[in-house]
């Protein structure tokens, strides 16, 4: 285990009351230790003033500063969130307070010293910043949630969740440790982070790591949280959205016993039997855990339409035995501008439109064989490009456009023939609602580059200050080119350009100092903040 030292201090103070009505200190301003431990790059400052106040922090350090700032809807009394510091630091704290008419600068001395990273190789990974035009970037943080990965080993590979921050140069400045692996996660509005794990939770904390709201699927086939909302639903899987007026659409499941099912998605000709498949169920539910929309797969989709992978075991490794997985839902988002849902079908390599009103199908994105006739006439042309496969993370752009994070895993359906050549890659459509058109308009392949295959996973964001796209390359095999002999993950940073450059580039990997299990890394997704420190 890591020891985590955080040395505290604080000195003396030193201000003069000169009557009753100026602004002054009433208590003694402190520095406290976060006392919730999953998140230890964190202090907390409380103090008193006998008016209400706006406080500002400036936080320096050898070759680190920044600055905090807080309303005075914050009280100071209940603690200051002191957030974005760097692992190994001394920092002294300046603070400063300012009421409507006055300032007040705190004389005394405050420092912190804050505990250096996990020095286990299982514990955290390594990160490496290879490119970085600095001029060129997207400001602000990012946030990912890395994922360890020892093959074999599930218990160590689930029971372990991990979110972090970074600066442009790599370096950490916040990090979360929870007991299950972390999936889909969002920054919200409010400054809170909400995430999914894989024991079917969606969980709500602030940036001290506390837990502010939580839900869990009720008849999920472990024993109830010791905290939490039931919702009624078997799982919650992959992602989940807020919406605008505080609910949630989320992913979930339910399976059902096929006759005359498939056994093989290789052997066209392999012996049927009856099989319990899962198929995605799509959710809205409101704070209080009450479902109020929900969609079946089940009734729109069929599920004779098998992509590869359906007999992965991807849900007997969740809890549930001899049951074989269809559709195989990864993303869900909202669509405000007609109302509509957007699910993301990885296995079916397809993206489908749902209006949320009727539940009906609008429109159905993705290559053409397979489906029944009722759908045909709700299938997008490609006009230009080539198709997606085992795609993920589809995400609207401020333009109304669609970027997809193409996996490109198999290039073909069961029971095609495989291809041996896979490129993962970002590509941008501009979809035409009125004749059912997809037109691509940007990828982020660079002519003569090796091609890159995430065989897992994966996300693309627009970024909207540069209009640049951040691209995450979610699971990538060992890779000589790169140097890398485990699993790894990588980030990129590339222009909206033809052809597209890298600006930024970022991997996570194990460290190459592991003598132990060989551990790889991997990561879901990752998100640009521009806002992460107040």
């Amino acid at each position: 285990m890591t020891r985590i030292v955080f040395l505290l201090v604080f000195t003396g103070i030193i201000f003069t009351v000169c009557s009753q009505d100026n602004l002054q200190f009433i208590s003694t301003p402190v520095i406290e230790s976060n006392p919730n431990k999953s998140v230890v790059l964190a202090g907390i400052l409380k103090f008193k003033t006998n008016k209400p106040v706006s406080t500002k922090l400036e936080l320096t350090s050898e070759n680190h500063s920044f600055t905090l700032s807080y309303d005075d809807n914050y009280d100071p009394s209940k603690g200051l969130p002191i957030i974005g510091m760097k692992p190994d630091r001394s920092y002294a704290i300046n603070l400063m307070v300012q009421s409507a008419k006055e300032t007040l600068v705190y004389k005394g001395n405050l420092l912190i010293k804050t505990p250096a990273l996990p020095s286990d190789p299982i514990e955290f990974p390594r990160f490496k910043v290879t490119t970085c035009e600095k001029e060129s970037l997207e400001p602000g943080f990012t946030l990912l949630n890395p994922r360890r990965r020892i093959s074999g080993q599930t218990g160590f590979n689930v029971n372990f969740g991990l979110l972090v921050v970074i600066d442009n140069m790599g370096e950490v400045i916040w990090y979360y440790r929870t007991d299950s692996r972390i999936s889909d996660f969002n920054f919200l509005s409010n400054g809170h982070i909400a995430y999914m794990t894989q024991d079917f939770r969606l969980v709500e904390i602030d940036l001290l790591g506390n837990v502010i709201n939580s839900w869990y699927a009720a008849d999920r086939p472990y024993k109830a949280p010791q905290q939490g909302i039931p919702v009624k639903a078997l799982t919650f899987h992959h992602d989940a959205f807020p919406m605008p007026d505080g609910n949630y659409l989320i992913l979930g499941s339910e399976y059902k016993a096929i006759e005359n099912y498939y056994t093989s998605e290789t052997d066209a000709l392999a012996p049927r039997k009856t099989q319990n498949v899962m198929g995605d169920v799509l959710y809205e539910f409101n704070p209080e855990g009450e479902i109020v929309w929900e969609w079946h797969a089940f009734d729109y989709l069929d599920p004779m339409r098998i992509g590869y992978e359906t007999f992965s075991g991807y849900w007997n490794r969740r809890g549930f035995q001899d049951i074989i997985d269809w559709s195989h839902a990864n993303t869900i988002l909202y669509d405000s501008t007609d109302n509509t849902v957007i699910v993301n079908s990885r296995y079916l390599s397809s993206i489908l439109k749902i209006h949320r009103d009727n539940k009906d199908i609008k429109w159905i994105f993705g290559e053409h064989t397979g489906y029944a006739d009722i759908l045909k006439p709700k299938l997008i042309d490609l006009v230009n490009g080539d198709w997606f496969w085992h795609q993920h993370s589809p995400s609207l752009t401020t333009k109304g456009t669609l970027l997809v994070f193409n996996n490109d895993n198999y290039r073909a359906r069961p029971f095609n023939e495989i291809s041996e050549t896979t490129l993962s890659y970002a590509a941008e459509y501009k979809i035409n609602d009125e004749d059912l058109s997809a037109e691509v308009l940007w990828t982020s392949v660079i002519p003569g580059e090796t091609g890159i295959a995430s065989f897992a996973m994966g996300d693309v964001d627009w970024l909207e200050k540069t209009n640049n796209v951040l691209v995450s390359y979610g699971a990538l095999n060992p890779s000589k080119e790169f140097g890398y002999d485990r699993n790894w993950s990588m980030i990129r940073e590339y222009t909206y350009t033809t052809p597209a450059r890298v600006v930024w580039e970022f991997h996570i990997t194990a460290s190459e100092e592991n003598d132990g299990p060989q551990v790889g890394w991997t990561i879901f997704s990752a998100e640009r903040l521009d806002n992460f420190i107040r």
